[in-house]
């Protein structure tokens, strides 16, 4: 028989054993394939998790680092504890590169869109690197369009992190000449637009050959023009890939040694199309006025809140406002405002409208709606980067007072605080340079404490000082309260950190931040504050191995203090015993005479003359409450508050 026959219903043996063999293959390609995506999850669980806790140990070396770059007074030491911060602090970000990395290689990042305005975004890219630039001596080159829609709708935080790696590169491989930042648009729907944004440079620029790996993970650049504090990581290979999940794709133009330009366009939603204006006008501005800056007023007494989700927002404003000697407490959102409102009170809060959670209108009329709070009917003042048209009408309609567009201009600002702070604690200078006789004064009246004492314990007597607006006295007693409060504020932080609330522990470190700050304990202050960033992202393993470093520092402080404090007491105590025996005699009749002519010089604003008449007073015995007196006037003075002084000794006329 030439073939064999099979009845009907029977199979092939030669097809069912293909079959079974197709089979085994599927299920053993099957295995493979699960076997390869178990493998990558266990490198992305791995990664992720080795990255995380590789920022315990590294805290630690850092924050005992601090310790010894404070502590050490070997110069040799010193230099190599700089190093090694250095070291540490770039480690630190090669390990949040590869948490961010390996979150994008398993889809774990996702876009977030969110309401933000253009002004507002570039301010902070631009505080972000002025720094570095300045240190540089680079220029920044500004080609914003001014007819783009200032508001719009897309994932802020993402296009934030591309914009800031891009110029943060730029900035770190130019010696000299400029980085530029362009921003162009187009319409593509009545809802949408494209914009494209650009950075360029005239730094060292890209062979080449190192093109097609300029994305790629770890890859190294143009090796021997790099210096020690560059590194090779996923900087660029994190931006690509974000850009790719925004629909962009980043392109990339370079000229070995004359510089390179990074371009990525995104469509975003258009949520106002009133134009932006001339960006690059305003910050010029706001940088000439800064520049060129006298303070017109002198407000020790004042005291104001400003609040903003922008770290470097809050330097800045801080920083325009040292000289005017304010008592300047800073939220980084509207619920650390409403928090700090139930503990102090203000004359005036500057409130930034742009913020996550509960944005600046939200805030404010939760301020004004708080029960029992004393701030509720003071000034606030908007922060914001909406310099359209219209806009003074929106915030005045929410119930703001006024508002300021950022970046700020210094001298628009203290206008608006002079026209808005209670009269009676704004002294106007004329813009006449106050500082540099106070600053000598303060230099001589530091040496008359003990310098050397608090300084081995950690204070900067000259910035304590000047905080309290040179008064010697409300120093000491400042002094005092601080170090009531430090074990208070201690066993609190203590508390919040065994019960893991990181929300409470950023609230009352943030207070010892400023408490600190106020009475120039500098360092503890810097401490707090890297506390107050690890607690406010929810780090709470890194603020549980850092925490120990700020207990160790304040109960050194606490300890310090207590016995500098002894020693004071017991020095006045001798001083009053020999003033007692030293007083000279004077009637009631003389006394009220006396202060007749004094007040007259006040009325006269004579300072000097006023000045050597209560040194006079000083001299005479006379009851504790004429004492109080002439020590509030004194102070009054020294803040240049004659009418305040005026009163005191009408009072007691």
């Amino acid at each position: 028989m030439g073939r064999e026959t099979y009845n009907k219903g029977e199979q092939d043996p030669v097809m069912l054993q293909t079959k079974e063999q197709l089979e085994e293959k599927n299920v053993a390609l099957e295995e493979a394939i699960s076997a390869a995506e178990k493998a990558k999850r266990a490198r992305d669980i791995f990664l992720a998790n080795m990255s995380h806790e590789l920022r315990t140990p590294i805290n630690t070396i850092l924050g005992l680092n601090e310790l010894i770059i404070r502590e050490s007074q070997d110069e040799a030491i010193k230099e190599y504890a700089l190093d090694i911060r250095q070291a540490g602090n770039i480690l630190l970000t090669l390990v949040g590169d590869i948490l961010d990395y390996t979150k994008l290689e398993a889809g774990q990042m996702s876009l977030m869109d969110g309401i933000y305005d253009i002004s507002s975004l570039l301010n902070d890219l631009i505080n972000g690197v002025s720094l570095q630039m300045r240190k540089k001596k680079l220029d920044l080159k500004l080609d914003i369009a001014e007819d783009i829609p200032y508001k719009l709708s897309g994932d802020e935080i993402h296009i934030r992190q591309v914009i800031g790696n891009l110029l943060t590169n730029a900035v770190k491989y130019t010696e000299e000449g400029s980085v530029t930042l362009h921003m162009g648009w187009k319409d593509l729907t009545a809802d949408e637009i494209e914009i494209e944004i650009a950075v360029a440079d005239t730094g060292i620029g890209i062979k080449e050959k190192d093109m097609p790996r300029l994305f790629g993970v770890f890859q190294q650049m143009n090796s021997t023009v790099r210096n020690k504090n560059e590194r090779t990581g996923l900087g660029l290979a994190i931006t690509n890939r974000l850009v790719e999940m925004m629909g962009g794709k980043l392109q990339v133009e370079s000229t070995y040694g004359k510089g390179s330009t990074f371009s990525f366009k995104v469509v975003q939603k258009v949520m106002d199309r009133a134009p932006l204006g001339n960006f690059e006008k305003q910050y010029y501005e706001s940088l000439h006025s800064t520049e060129n800056y006298n303070q017109k007023f002198i407000a020790p007494m004042g005291r104001i809140m400003i609040v903003d989700d922008n770290a470097m927002n809050l330097a800045v404003a801080q920083g325009l406002l040292k000289q005017t000697r304010l008592q300047v407490d800073v939220a980084g959102s509207g619920e650390e405002c409403l928090e700090l409102l139930k503990r102090k009170t203000y004359h005036l809060i500057c409130l930034d409208h742009m913020m996550p959670v509960m944005d600046g209108v939200e805030t404010l009329h939760m301020i004004r709606a708080m029960e029992g709070n004393p701030s509720a009917d003071i000034p606030i003042i908007a922060l914001t980067a909406n310099a359209v048209a219209g806009a003074r009408e929106f915030y005045l309609k929410e119930g703001f007072q006024d508002y300021l567009t950022k970046p700020i201009d210094a001298d628009k600002f203290e206008n608006m605080l002079i026209e808005y702070l209670p009269e009676n604690v704004v002294y106007l200078t004329q813009g006449e340079h106050v500082d540099r006789d106070f600053e000598r004064e303060n230099a001589e009246m530091a040496l008359d404490i003990r310098e050397s004492q608090l300084y081995v314990i950690g204070f900067n007597i000259r910035n304590g000082l000047k905080y309290m607006g040179g008064d010697k006295a409300l120093y000491s007693k400042v002094l005092h309260d601080f170090h009531l409060i430090l074990k208070e504020k201690e066993e609190a932080l203590q508390d919040f950190l065994k019960k893991g609330d990181m929300h409470g522990y950023a609230i009352i470190v943030h207070s010892l931040k400023g408490n600190a700050r106020n009475v120039g304990a500098d360092g503890l202050a810097d401490e707090a504050f890297e506390l107050e960033k690890m607690s406010k992202a929810g780090r709470r393993e890194d603020v549980e191995v850092r925490s120990p470093i700020l207990f160790n520092m304040m109960k050194t402080m606490r300890n310090g203090l207590k016995a500098y404090l002894e020693n004071e007491e017991k020095e006045e105590e001798i001083s009053r015993q020999q003033e007692g025996m030293e007083k000279k005699k004077i009637t009631d009749d003389e006394w009220k005479q006396a202060l007749k002519e004094l007040a007259g010089r006040l009325d006269d604003f004579d300072g000097d003359s006023v000045t050597v008449k209560l040194e006079e007073l000083k001299q005479y015995e006379r009851p504790e409450s004429d004492k109080k007196a002439l020590r509030l006037c004194e102070k009054a003075v020294k803040d240049y508050a004659y009418d305040i002084a005026l009163d005191v000794i009408n009072a007691i006329l």
